[in-house]
């Protein structure tokens, strides 16, 4: 090479001065929906858990208030508390067959005056969009709310 012969370039410099001629609106559209989708599925499954978290501490403050004003006695009393969490996990879009309703009684009686009354709900909260197969279910988590009032008498 002489000294009057003009350098051409190194390739990376000369593509570097070449027009780019990219689709960006279809990279943007494409990035964009790839990344949008598993956002909005995060945020459907925060909000699932969210009602299922407010719909068992509803359902187990009605279960608790149900069953000590109610003039009922014994098993009458437990089955109106069952409907109000029925009730309280309708309102909220919850299958009341994903919850499990426990009465619990420390004094060992739920029905003298003082007595302390403790309904447990706990809701298994699915899997947003993914259906049940045959007996298996997914569970995404299982949410816990227990609620205490103390029997009148």
């Amino acid at each position: 090479m002489s000294s009057t012969e003009p350098q051409r370039p190194p390739t990376l410099l000369r593509r570097l001065h070449e027009e780019e001629t990219g689709s960006s609106l279809i990279e943007f559209t494409l990035l964009g929906t790839l990344l949008l989708i598993p956002v909005i599925y995060l945020l459907i499954a925060i909000s699932t858990v969210q009602a299922a978290a407010y719909a068992g501490a509803g359902a187990a403050d009605q279960a608790a208030k149900v069953f000590v004003s109610s003039s009922a006695e014994g098993q009458e009393r437990q089955l109106r508390s069952e409907a109000a969490v029925e009730a309280a996990l309708a309102d909220f879009g919850v299958d009341s067959a994903r919850a499990e309703v426990s009465l619990d009684c420390p004094a060992g009686s739920c029905e003298q005056s003082g007595d302390i009354v403790a309904f447990t709900v706990e809701i298994s909260v699915p899997v947003p969009l993914v259906p049940a197969l045959g007996s298996w279910q997914s569970t995404l988590v299982t949410v816990s709310s227990t609620s205490a009032q103390v029997q009148s008498g």
